[in-house]
This record gives C-alpha cells, structure tokens and sequence, in this order.
C-alpha cells in the first residue's frame, strides 16, 4: 500500500530585519521611566536583565550582539557579556521619537538615497 504524502506546510518568509526600526521605538519612553532603568550607569546587567527591561527576548539582544542595532555592550570574558546601564539607557534615548515624522523620516532618507543611487546607475 503506498504511503500517503503528507500536506506541505506554507510558511511565510519573514521580511529582512531593519536595524533602523525595531517594536522598541514605539515604547522607548516607557522603557526610559521604567524601574528597571534606576540605578547607577555604571552597574553591569546580564543578557537576561536588559532582555526583561527591554521587553524582548535574550535571543533578540544576541543577534542584536552580532548584527549590529542593539544596545553597547561589554565582553568581560569569551563567554560572558554585560551591559551598562547607562549604555542601554542612551540605546532606548535614541530610539525615543517625539513624532512620528521623526521617526518615518529615517526610513525615508534612505528609501530616498536608495532611488537616487539607482536612478544614477542607468
């Protein structure tokens, strides 16, 4: 008896990630007046800390580590990162818009470049 081929699965691709817009930009200010940003800009936290501050998970930070966009951070040793707190808190004053012309207008720049350097191409 043959064997019954099971149905395939769609799965829609993810778009590229944009290292000038993240979910965080949106809550930078919140983030800001957090209790988690109290404290001393010099006090090292773990992944996992900023993660919780930040509301995102510790693989986002990691990837973040390695493809640029997240916050500043320091490696103690091979294995092991921390972050200042002051650093994250200059990251999310970046990241704060207070329009949201602010915020498109990064987006628009470069869709505008990208036109340009193209249209100078042909």
């Amino acid at each position: 008896m043959p064997k019954k081929k099971s149905p395939v699965k769609v799965v829609a691709s993810l778009p590229p990630a944009n290292p000038a817009t993240f979910h965080i930009d949106r809550r930078a200010d919140s983030l800001l007046a957090a209790t988690a940003g109290n404290g001393k800009d010099d006090d090292l936290l773990t992944t996992a800390e900023v993660a919780q501050w930040l509301g995102v998970s510790p693989q986002w930070l990691e990837t973040r580590r390695t493809n640029g966009g997240g916050p500043e951070f320091e490696r103690l040793s091979p294995r092991v990162v921390r972050y200042r707190r002051g650093k994250v808190r200059a990251f999310l004053d970046r990241r704060s818009h207070a329009r949201t012309t602010e915020y498109s207008h990064r987006r628009t720049a470069k869709k505008r470049r990208t036109e340009a350097r193209l249209s100078n191409a042909t």
